[in-house]
């Protein structure tokens, strides 16, 4: 750590507004101590030591402020004041932020770091900054010793595999220039640069989306494209007849384009730009959450899509909830794939229940049998037994704004996408959305792959609807949300003139986005002489 105020490109990312929920609990409650006097000391750091940076402390009685040191410690001595207390450090652009619950005592330490803003959104949650403007009794009651801890762990957790944190309370500890907790943070900032992440966005993630999203985003990224990160990844796909390549692990490396398989074998990526990357015949397609879609065609062969998902450990108990599915299967081996949909519960054991199948606006029909309890499998992801015995497996992604789950049919007879069912909120007129599209016909082959830039034009709050024009042609449609069910959308069939003065037709689809942060929306035909799963995924 030197003495400088660097790196607050990082840190300033953390004021912005950001979706956090709490999280933590316990069941004790906070006490406030009669005021008096009250001192309050620690250290300021990023990787660097904060000089000069303007401390403030908040309590639920008293408030004070002071100037950092050169090596960025900093007391505040108040009079008349009681815990629980938030502090704030500002320098420049950035601000960080801290906590202390009442500890019955009058002398606290409260560190102010990157490790303890973290910290201080997974107790009192929200934008950080507007908690500590007003602080809240609300807010106050959060600070706990059990919150605390539990806050702690959380972030420890998040955290592993870039610094290790065990043991170590980031709020408390002493600490100075060149000791393990200030090489930590050293660390940690180097973690960031090599991500192209911000404090702000880890945050963010960790508050929605837990310690398996935020230790995806910290992965290193590739210099061109902001979605593809160094780890392992899932590769799912439906019509693979060998079950070691139908869902097999594959780390790549972001920094050399290389991906390595189970066999032993290495293929390197040719970037083309725009996220989109090539190896032999086949093209990927990355989001920005490194959710990636693979079309591979052979020469002189149809063309099949893959969907790769960064791999993450997940607990079963997050998958409790309702949730909406669309999918594509076979009724037996060798039949044509069709639209299937569903919704269904499970709880935090992984059981199923509230079963129904559902096909187009039409009502749902209750499951005439539920399936086993869904299970972590041996082999990564989870699964679970249909009431035939067969065996279906299940692969979930999480990201700062929700999970989504890829379910693989057995012996290539389909597979189904789900996400929790949340209902859906209107667009604002004027948001752009640039995307590649395609479907997936009866025999699982893709179509020609079209890039599309859409903006929203028009909102009807009345009827929960909105329209669109895509760029390339002009072409217009239009969208009603939460139907047939919250989180899906649907639209009719139509048509639209042309920026040519023509016209085009477009199908009765059923839409389901997944979380915003996931970059995927998935749909299906309706009209029963038509027949396709379609693709659309967000261009970074």
């Amino acid at each position: 750590m030197k003495n400088t105020t660097a790196l607050a490109r990082h840190v300033a990312a953390a004021t912005l507004p950001l979706a956090l929920l709490a999280c933590g609990g316990g069941s004790d409650s906070p006490t406030t101590t009669t005021p008096t006097a009250l001192s309050i000391s620690g250290t300021a750091a990023t990787r660097a030591a904060l000089v000069g940076g303007q401390v403030e402390v908040k309590c639920a009685a008293g408030n004070g402020s002071t100037t950092t040191l050169a090596d960025g410690s900093y007391t505040v001595t108040l009079s008349g004041a009681s815990l629980p207390c938030m502090m704030r450090v500002t320098t420049g652009s950035a601000e960080l932020y801290s906590l202390s619950e009442d500890n019955g005592g009058s002398v606290v330490r409260a560190n102010i770091t990157p490790f303890t803003s973290l910290v201080a959104s997974q107790i009192v949650g929200g934008n950080l900054k507007n908690v500590y403007d007003a602080f809240q009794p609300s807010e106050q009651t959060k600070i706990t010793a059990a919150t605390v801890a539990s806050a702690i762990t959380a972030v420890t957790d998040a955290l592993k595999g870039v610094v290790d944190l065990s043991g170590v309370n980031p709020l408390t500890a002493t600490f100075v220039i060149g000791d393990p907790l200030d090489k930590q943070l050293d660390a940690f900032t180097a973690a960031l640069d090599k991500a192209g992440t911000t404090l702000g966005e880890v945050t963010d993630t960790l508050a929605g989306g837990g310690s398996a999203a935020t230790q995806t985003l910290l992965q290193p990224v590739a210099s061109t494209c902001a979605g593809l990160r160094s780890g392992r990844y899932r590769a799912i796909n439906p019509n693979e007849t060998d079950p070691q390549w139908a869902n097999h692990v594959f780390q790549l490396d972001a920094g050399t384009l290389k991906a390595t398989f189970w066999d032993g074998s290495i293929n390197t990526l040719l970037d083309n730009g725009g996220c989109s990357f090539t190896v032999d015949t086949t093209q990927l397609l990355v989001s920005k959450s490194g959710l990636t879609v693979a079309r591979d065609t052979p020469t002189g062969g149809q063309t099949e899509a893959t969907l790769i998902l960064p791999e993450q450990t997940i607990a079963l108990s997050e998958l409790a909830g309702t949730w909406n599915s669309m999918g594509y299967a076979r009724d037996a081996a060798g039949a044509a794939l069709h639209p299937t949909a569903a919704t269904y519960t499970l709880d935090a054991a992984g059981k199923f229940s509230n079963g129904a199948d559902c096909a187009g606006l039409a009502a749902c029909t209750t499951w005439s049998a539920t399936p086993g309890d869904l299970k972590a499998s041996s082999n990564g992801g989870f699964e679970y037994t249909d009431a035939s015995g067969a065996t279906h497996r299940v692969f979930a992604f999480q990201t700062a704004d929700g999970l989504m789950l890829v379910r693989l049919r057995p012996n290539q007879t389909g597979f189904s996408v789900a996400t929790k069912q949340v209902a859906l909120s209107l667009p604002a007129v004027g948001t752009v959305n640039n995307v590649w599209d395609f479907t997936l016909n009866g025999s699982g082959y893709a179509s020609a792959l079209d890039e599309m830039t859409i903006t929203v034009t028009a909102v009807d709050s009345a009827t929960q609807s909105y329209t669109r024009q895509r760029a390339s042609n002009g072409r217009i449609d239009s969208f009603t949300q939460n139907t047939p069910r919250d989180g899906l959308r649907y639209r009719a069939a139509g048509t639209s003139p042309t920026n040519s003065g023509g016209t085009v037709s477009f199908s009765e689809i059923i839409a389901m986005p997944l979380p915003k942060s996931v970059g995927l929306t998935v749909y299906t035909s309706v009209a029963a002489n038509q027949n396709f799963f379609g693709l659309s995924i967000a261009r970074p």
